[in-house]
């Protein structure tokens, strides 16, 4: 019979085997040499579990045992014992067969290390993130869930630390995204240093981490293992041949509560990372009661921003620019306001960091640049005769960052029959920092169809004349806080003398912000100064009322009734 079986086995790629019921091996197939190392006399006459994995056997047993008919199959996974010792995955199918009245059972095995490999890699994937290798923000919140459960019968506080690499887009831009992902990688491999077994490291994207930590002692001991981060952050990250320091701000968040949501945990860390941001960076800040309020006021804020968006409560006021030298205004600002029947109308420093933060700022933008550009092109229409040069608009970091935004921009003034100088694209220096690269390119693109670009609240940020020379830009507008304090400081004048002496010099035009007094005027016209806005000259209004000072209805310059 052993013959007859070779031979209808031979061309197999699996192992084939006849036992017995109680698990003898009868018969073992060539196959058995060249997947498991076992010449088939070495196997047969030895029970069946002697090659099953310790591990596996008790479930390999109870698959075996529920063959309790001839026509019923089983299938068990499990590892077999090499003749080396080794163990190789395996998948099994057995049926029981009777044959001149005895009754056996008839076994493929099939070697199935590659499939379990593979298996694994995609388990492992689908676990981590791909760059730094630790967890990623599935498995993160799947753990902090059951160290939630956990904490009915807490033997500790639980911590959540969220971190964040300060100005980390500024080197990536700077130095590249290949540079960018070294630098992430060295703070995955140093975050490594400070967790023990128990606790998780993920990262949540971009340059954001989070560490959930069990069975801390108390608060103290979760700000302690924050300040150990912060000091790993402070040392340099070699970069090729050289050095670069990327700080690190944590924000933690502790409770013993098991009904601690860890969405809602997350949450406050977040809020407590914010805090470490606003307070200077590269330091650790704990949520507290004050943190609990503004979550509370962010929430109600976001949800006003989203009814605002989708009930169509947003509204587009208007701020003339004035040439200081004529009198006559040259343009207008586009600005944001949310009519909140409650409330009337509301100013962006109550909504728009928010607004920022939660993503809704884009949305926003996009739409505040296609009403703008409809009313500069009405307006174009009716007073083409005059001197009026369209509307002002500003732009965020992320639609820098958008690489279609320049196109966007000509098809829309093209759609409106604008012409592209009738808009000028105004951006803050921290968002040409946050968006470098993109900023470049998209700017570059935005100037070279016309559109004029321009550097808002210079003075702010970062603060450097170094970066009128480096940004394609065509004019600069100086913070309102430089304006404020022309008449009271002396050492103002000297300030603003240098931005106007140096955007001259470079070609470019010169706007002051906040212009409130008529010293405040009359001194930015001894300094040279051809442009300005604020207060004194009109106040932001319906496009109805910028008509006014359009068609020089708003009285001389500088006596300009408030509208």
């Amino acid at each position: 019979m052993a013959e007859n079986l070779q031979a209808l086995t031979a061309g197999s790629a699996d192992m084939n085997t006849v036992g017995t019921p109680d698990g003898i091996y009868r018969y073992v197939s060539l196959a058995s040499r060249r997947l498991f190392g076992w010449d088939p006399a070495k196997v047969e006459g030895h029970h069946q579990d002697e090659f099953v994995h310790p591990d596996d056997l008790a479930a390999f047993r109870t698959a075996m045992g529920s063959l309790v008919d001839e026509d019923g199959i089983v299938v068990a996974t499990y590892r077999f014992r090499c003749a080396d010792d080794s163990y190789r995955w395996t998948e099994a199918t057995a049926r029981r067969v009777e044959t001149d009245g005895s009754m056996f059972v008839v076994t493929t095995v099939r070697d199935i290390g590659e499939r379990q490999r593979s298996d694994a890699r995609l388990q492992h994937r689908a676990m981590t993130d791909p760059l730094t290798g630790v967890a990623n923000r599935i498995v993160l919140m799947d753990r902090l869930r059951q160290a939630l459960r956990r904490q009915a019968r807490p033997t500790g506080i639980l911590a959540v630390l969220f971190l964040d690499l300060d100005r980390f887009k500024v080197v990536n831009d700077s130095l590249g995204h290949r540079a960018g992902d070294a630098i992430l990688q060295a703070m995955a491999e140093r975050l490594l240093r400070f967790i023990r077994p128990s606790d998780t490291l993920a990262r949540m994207g971009g340059d954001e981490f989070v560490l959930v930590a069990e069975s801390m002692p108390d608060e103290r001991a979760a700000i302690e293992l924050g300040n150990r981060i912060i000091e790993a952050g402070r040392e340099p990250y070699g970069v090729g041949d050289e050095e670069f320091v990327c700080t690190v701000s944590v924000g933690i968040a502790t409770t013993t509560d098991a009904q601690h949501g860890a969405e809602r945990l997350l949450q406050e860390a977040d809020l407590a990372l914010y805090r470490a941001k606003d307070r200077g960076r590269d330091r650790a800040e704990v949520f507290d009661e004050d943190l609990r309020t503004t979550a509370v006021g962010r929430l109600g804020t976001e949800r006003l921003v989203r009814r605002a968006i989708s009930e169509q409560r947003l509204r587009v006021h208007y701020q003339p620019i004035f040439d200081l030298r004529s009198g006559h205004p040259v343009r207008v600002e586009a600005l944001v306001r949310i009519f909140d029947p409650p409330n009337g109308l509301l100013e962006p420093p109550s909504f728009l960091e928010v607004a920022e933060e939660t993503g809704l700022l884009t949305r926003i933008d996009t739409w505040i640049l296609g009403e703008a550009v409809k009313q500069a092109a009405a307006w174009h229409s009716r007073f083409g005769a005059n001197d009026f040069s369209g509307v002002g608009v500003n732009v965020t970091a992320r639609h820098l960052a958008d690489a279609g935004l320049a196109t966007d921009v000509i098809e829309l003034l093209d759609a409106n029959g604008l012409p592209h100088d009738h808009l000028q694209v105004e951006v803050t220096e921290r968002v040409l920092m946050e968006a470098w690269n993109s900023a470049m390119t998209g700017l570059r693109a935005l100037r070279t169809a016309g559109v004029a670009v321009g550097l808002d609240d210079f003075g702010t940020g970062y603060s450097s004349l170094a970066y009128l020379r480096q940004f394609p830009l065509d004019f600069v507008k100086i913070d309102r806080s430089f304006i404020h304090s022309l008449i009271l400081d002396p050492g103002e004048d000297a300030i603003v003398a240098a931005i106007v002496d140096l955007s001259h010099a470079l070609g470019l035009n010169v706007i002051a912000e906040g212009v409130e007094t008529s010293a405040q005027l009359e001194s930015l016209r001894r300094l040279g100064c051809e442009f300005g806005q604020g207060f004194l000259l009109g106040r932001p209004g319906p496009p109805v009322a910028m008509e006014r000072h359009i068609m020089g209805g708003g009285g001389p310059l500088g006596t300009t009734a408030a509208l």
